[in-house]
């Protein structure tokens, strides 16, 4: 499995979430905003200084925008899913 950041992965293909290479604020934000280590997400969109677009397809939730910085710090596995 090869693991890369969130911000460096192609759009529209399902990632598993490997490692949160964060402190401890950004990552009570991320669990706030349902996100945790083992969740299958798909990048939507991506643009170089704007959110980046993701959906968590563990829990079926909505669009959720994250912080270009913080989409660095989310490492993701391309293992087929």
């Amino acid at each position: 499995m090869k693991i890369s950041s969130l911000n460096q992965v192609p759009v529209g293909k399902p990632y598993q979430i490997v490692q949160i290479m964060a402190g401890m604020e950004a990552r009570k934000k991320l669990l706030a905003m349902g996100i945790h280590i083992g969740d299958v997400i798909s990048k939507i969109s991506q643009s170089k200084w704007s959110p980046v677009l993701i959906q968590n397809l563990t829990t079926r939730s909505s669009k959720i925008a994250i912080g270009y910085g913080l989409a660095r710090k989310i490492m993701v596995g391309d293992e087929q899913l």
